[in-house]
């Protein structure tokens, strides 16, 4: 007998965005209307101007359109009738997930998310921060390097547990370019510098923590019709609204723990996973989180595991 599908879907964060992001998009029916939203919000649009190259790898643009880009994509699936039983978003698709779930709407998406970036973008204006991908290293070696580093008074932490042997690292600028040839001595698959304008999921967004939380505790919010992983504990967030809330702050400094929300959605029986947004990136860690389930990318009908 066959197993019935359980749906979870995922919605993918920064670092896979590109001016590409939105093809395939701009005939949904809600794209003007979302994308006006954003504009207004930036008082400028992006896609127009000269330099919209190195405008969406600014934090404030990247975040929107990542959401937006989900946003729709989420709109195309419901049309086919997809009915999931779980969400899941990664870093500031987790806001996304909360959207799908109700819990807000498309504008208050808007100016929780760019307000997020602001306060996140604040921590760095005197300082430069950076993000790093390792591959084929294990967690301790990682650590290791990131302790060596912080006894010498330079900042590094691991802030993305993607899956086994795939992680992300954040922190000083300094930091980073000191960590990368101590980690390519131990012979990685890859090290790469991410695309992204800050040292996101770590300590030194404390400030960020703090200042978004005070500014979520005058919001309301709705209770999510359906059940929405949380990045810091890799389980599923609280339904009460306070704890709710400071679990949503905590994740701007807390590493996300995407592995482990994967196994939550595993555990609550959820058997296919659509990566609902631009980009393969939560696919191809399914991929190696396990195989004998459906990894499919919504924008790559093809891929299934």
């Amino acid at each position: 007998m066959r197993e019935a599908r359980r749906t979870a879907l995922l919605f993918p964060g920064q670092g896979a965005h590109a001016l590409a992001m939105l093809d395939g998009l701009r005939d949904c029916p809600s794209f003007d209307e979302r994308h006006a939203c954003i504009v207004e919000r930036l008082q400028v649009d992006p896609l127009r101007q000269p330099d919209a190259a190195e405008l969406i790898n600014t934090n404030q643009v990247s975040s929107l359109y990542t959401v937006l880009a989900s946003s729709l994509s989420l709109d195309l699936l419901r049309a086919q009738g997809t009915r999931p039983a779980a969400l899941a978003g990664y870093s500031v698709g987790q806001w996304t997930a909360l959207y799908a779930a109700g819990v807000v709407s498309f504008e208050q998406l808007v100016d929780i998310v760019h307000t997020r970036a602001l306060l996140m973008d604040d921590c760095f204006a005197e300082r430069r921060g950076a993000m790093l991908a390792v591959i084929g290293l294990s967690l301790p070696a990682v650590e290791q390097v990131c302790q060596e580093l912080q006894a010498d008074g330079c900042f590094l932490a691991v802030s993305n547990h993607n899956c086994v042997g795939q992680y992300s690292l954040s922190g000083e600028l300094a930091a980073m370019e000191r960590a990368i040839p101590r980690l390519a001595a131990l012979q990685p698959k890859k090290i790469q510098r991410l695309p992204v304008a800050g040292a996101w999921h770590c300590a030194l967004l404390d400030e960020a923590e703090r200042r978004f939380l005070a500014f979520l505790g005058g919001l309301p919010l709705g209770r999510p019709s359906l059940p929405v992983c949380d990045n810091v504990s890799g389980g599923f967030l609280p339904e009460d609204d306070q704890e709710m809330k400071r679990q949503l702050a905590r994740q701007v400094a807390a590493p996300v723990q995407w592995e482990a929300c994967m196994q939550t959605l595993l555990r609550a029986g959820c058997n296919e996973f659509i990566e609902t947004g631009f980009g393969k990136v939560l696919t191809s860690f399914g991929f190696f989180i396990n195989r004998k389930v459906l990894h499919r990318s919504f924008h790559d009908q093809g891929s299934s595991g």
